[in-house]
């Protein structure tokens, strides 16, 4: 019994530390949503974007800005323009819901008449969270030159500036996320 009670606290702290080491795998810029890009003509294409539930919609749209950049140099071009497009004329507010807390099981009462346990304040809060996931697309026209179209966007410039934020290269390549170090567990 005595070897039980001088184990408990090192089985405790093994077991706080194994979940506290286990690093979660970061994801690649592929696997940030569901993309498409095909092409129209030769110098103009349809990129989308489709996030997850947990993106903002800014955030959606700027990686389908990258994702349009993308394909410009893919494409051997290095400006690209967006043209006015339908469905981006308005944005769409995502549809959301409101979720609460499951009620408490001992009363409110209860908690009164025992300081010891106090509830606690955040617990009963309640949650914002999507229902829809957030889809942008744009139709963007490339170009060789800045001088046929003065207000493009410059596609390696932005993959340039955004580019290591979602990892893709300069060129445009999807890059590995760096590996979890393996000496501390």
């Amino acid at each position: 019994m005595k070897t039980l009670l001088m184990c408990t606290p090192l089985l405790v702290a093994l077991t706080f530390t194994g979940c506290a080491t286990v690093p979660s795998q970061p994801r690649t810029f592929d696997q940030l949503g569901q993309f498409t890009a095909y092409p129209l003509n030769d110098k103009t294409y349809r990129v989308g974007f489709q996030a997850d539930r947990n993106l903002s919609y800014g955030t959606a749209e700027e990686i389908t800005l990258l994702k349009a950049a993308q394909t410009t140099v893919r494409n051997g071009f290095r400006y690209f323009s967006v043209v006015d497009d339908p469905s981006n004329a308005r944005h769409k507010a995502q549809r959301q819901a409101v979720i609460y807390p499951a009620p408490s099981y001992y009363p409110y009462g209860y908690y009164r008449r025992y300081p010891a346990f106090w509830p606690d304040p955040f617990y009963d809060m309640p949650q914002v969270v999507n229902i829809d996931p957030v889809q942008v697309s744009y139709t963007i026209e490339c170009f060789k030159t800045q001088q046929q179209s003065p207000d493009a966007f410059d596609a390696q410039l932005i993959l340039q500036s955004l580019g290591p934020k979602y990892g893709l290269s300069p060129a445009g390549d999807v890059l590995q996320p760096p590996a979890p170090p393996q000496g501390k567990q």
